[in-house]
């Protein structure tokens, strides 16, 4: 096996972001499978043709940190013990930077370089709070466009291209990493 790096996306922002309807897209093209409704912390097959040359399996946390509190008791038990390590993963945090510096530590601490995903309707809503959360330790940031809109089928289009980007994005990964 090539040598890769591990990639670890946390999706950032408050209820109503577009963080799980992503995840959702991203298992579609990632691995061909098509959820409604999504459980927590699930592993799949890559079976994309471009990405699946280097990378074996994906995980996604589908909720939020901070909407499972009752199910973790911190940010460490969780990595412990419901964190899916896989080659890439994908994690949620609602704007909470403590829980997010964590977050990133132990990420790092299990080889994953880890990638800030922001979306712009989630700062612009608290730009000051995403910003903070911005300049922590991450090895890179990511901002999706995602504008504020009452329009469902605007926001699932701009979902869509923005689930076609982060695909994009992890092929040219798989090519240089």
């Amino acid at each position: 096996m090539p040598a890769k790096t591990k990639m670890l996306f946390i999706l950032i922002g408050d209820d109503c972001t577009g963080k799980t309807t992503l995840q959702k897209l991203i298992i579609e093209r990632l691995c061909g499978l098509k959820y409604e409704t999504l459980k927590v912390n699930l592993g799949f097959d890559i079976m994309h043709p471009e990405i699946k040359r280097k990378y074996e399996k994906a995980s996604f946390g589908n909720r939020s940190y901070q909407e499972k509190k009752g199910t973790y008791n911190s940010i460490e038990e969780y990595f412990d013990k419901h964190f899916n390590p896989t080659d890439i993963a994908f994690i949620s945090s609602h704007l909470y930077p403590n829980d997010i510096e964590e977050m990133i530590q132990k990420g790092k601490e299990q080889f994953y370089n880890v990638y800030g995903v922001f979306f712009s309707n989630s700062i612009e809503n608290n730009r000051i709070v995403n910003a903070q959360i911005s300049a922590l330790n991450w090895d890179e940031r990511i901002i999706l466009d995602n504008p504020i809109t009452d329009d469902h089928n605007k926001i699932t289009s701009q979902l869509v291209t923005n689930a076609d980007s982060l695909i994009f994005f992890l092929i040219n990964r798989t090519n240089i990493s």
